[in-house]
């Protein structure tokens, strides 16, 4: 029986991806599904590519550059475990990922959440990427509050349930960023049971250059849009908190910072949506900038 699909979207990496496919156990419950999205045959060598023949592995390879949504909805496509982890090609598990399986194979849960931590792949220093999401996990563990590990909207660090993604339907949006953020959303949203376990058992690397750390008008203007498509859902079940109303202002700062028209046009839907805590913070920002404005001008 096959207890845990692992899928694994992948492009231009195949030395992390070495890495990474080398941290997951040799179990015979687990089913490994790398996906990889049209990468470039100058880096890749498509006739050795990792995983490929190896036990418990299925490598498939996608013509489409539609960007790791696209590959990890190809990935469930193929899945058949009873359970799904979602692994990126550039990260990988520690050890303690096999006692984790052990303990999670028959627990009674849509969604078991498990703490990460994070690496600089540059000079091996921590990356404090894992250190928001763990302090979440801690408040589930702790006081049996899910909802701040719920809305964060990453699959990381996330033992889902797959018959009940089928169920609902869930999927992930093929957009180049924040492909997650409406799939988390969705699992938050229609998610009942839950728990949390006391275990680092996922490494996130860090490094420059990363989808995650890109910031211009383009990516801005559609991680805004996923967040929008997000808030909506969420507010159907749940009523945010100050803390999280400040994340989904910062995507919108993004936009407004790297092009103010299109901030000034999406202002009155994140009011609609966020109320006074967006007004507060938005006019904090503008009365700052006015401010900073006139001090360069009394400078000069």
């Amino acid at each position: 029986m096959i207890n845990y699909s692992i899928i694994i979207p992948h492009k231009n990496t195949p030395d992390l991806l070495r890495k990474c496919l080398d941290s997951i156990p040799q179990r015979a419950d687990i089913q490994i599904i790398v996906v990889d999205d049209n990468s470039d045959a100058e880096k890749v060598n498509f006739e050795h590519i990792p995983g490929l023949g190896e036990p418990h592995t299925e490598v498939y390879l996608t013509k489409k550059s539609k960007g790791a949504g696209y590959a990890r909805n190809v990935g469930l496509e193929h899945a058949i475990g009873k359970w799904v982890l979602f692994l990126d090609s550039d990260d990988f598990f520690h050890e303690s990922i096999s006692e984790l399986m052990d303990m999670c194979s028959d627990m009674d849960a849509d969604v078991i959440f498990y703490k990460a931590d994070s690496v600089n792949i540059t000079d091996g220093t921590d990356g404090h990427r894992g250190d928001e999401f763990s302090r979440r996990v801690d408040i589930a563990i702790k006081g049996d509050n899910f909802q701040p590990v719920l809305l964060y909207s990453s699959p990381i660090g996330k033992i889902i349930k797959f018959e009940f993604l089928s169920k609902n339907n869930i999927k992930f949006n093929e957009v180049r960023y924040s492909n997650d953020v409406v799939f988390m959303a969705k699992v938050a949203l229609y998610s009942e049971k839950h728990k949390a376990i006391d275990l680092t058992a996922y490494c996130i690397s860090v490094s420059k250059g990363t989808l995650t750390g890109i910031a211009n008008p383009e990516s801005c203007l559609i991680r805004l849009k996923q967040d929008i498509e997000g808030i909506k859902l969420l507010k159907k079940k749940y009523k945010l908190s100050r803390d999280e109303k400040f994340w989904y202002y910062y995507t919108w700062k993004g936009v407004y910072d790297t092009k103010i028209i299109k901030g000034f046009l999406y202002y009155p839907q994140m009011l609609n949506l966020l109320g006074f805590d967006f007004l507060q913070d938005s006019l904090t920002m503008f009365y700052k900038n006015i401010k900073h404005k006139v001090k360069s001008i009394n400078n000069k």
